[in-house]
């Protein structure tokens, strides 16, 4: 099982040459584990396993028919497309559509790109998601972190991610990977999977 790459939380946006600059879905961390032949894995970044518990994104995966890892976040969506995090914290029938948001490929058909810069990742992670409407791919901004911010706070969502285009993905905490919360987000900062 892959411990996900974590990012640290920084007071402010910023903008920086070489860096991507990504929305932040509020949602659960997830790493998917794909053979390619139907089975998939999904879990939690402290290793809960997902595969029962959010069915229509498993079965979305299995579909693509690649042996992949992919990392991104599980969000529930209300029908204006917005995230709705209490919803994903019902154990009942799930409210809303649920959507996986990939921002990362760390294998695919066998290899292990974890030692890719992140820059070539995400162009092979775009052409294996596309036009997928359960399992997204999660577009970035390079350069601008200011701008993105100010987009995300439009749409209320819960900040912004940096990461340096070049970097490889480690397990656990990086300096490579920055998180910007929204200050005006009055979301609860609990939930044992949430991105920090």
């Amino acid at each position: 099982m892959i411990v996900p790459m974590v990012a640290r939380l920084v007071g402010a946006p910023f903008d920086q040459d070489g860096w991507f600059f990504e929305l932040k879905w509020d949602g659960f961390r997830g790493i998917a584990e794909l053979d390619g032949q139907g089975s998939v894995k999904l879990y939690s970044r402290r290793q809960n396993d997902f595969t029962r518990r959010f069915r229509p994104v498993v079965q979305a995966l299995a579909e693509l028919g690649r042996p992949a890892t992919l990392d991104g976040e599980i969000v529930a969506l209300n029908e204006q497309g917005h995230p709705r995090f209490e919803w994903l914290l019902n154990r009942g029938t799930q409210k809303g559509t649920l959507v996986y948001y990939v921002f990362d490929l760390l294998a695919i058909d066998g290899k292990d790109l974890r030692q890719t810069p992140l820059r070539e990742r995400k162009k092979k992670l775009e052409q294996l998601l596309k036009g997928n409407e359960r399992v997204r791919y999660v577009d970035h901004m390079e350069n601008d972190g200011l701008a993105m911010y100010a987009g995300a706070l439009v749409l209320g969502l819960e900040g912004i991610v940096a990461k340096d285009s070049t970097s490889h993905y480690t397990e656990g905490p990086t300096n490579n990977m920055a998180l910007a919360k929204n200050q005006e987000s009055r979301l609860q900062e609990e939930g044992e999977d949430r991105f920090q």
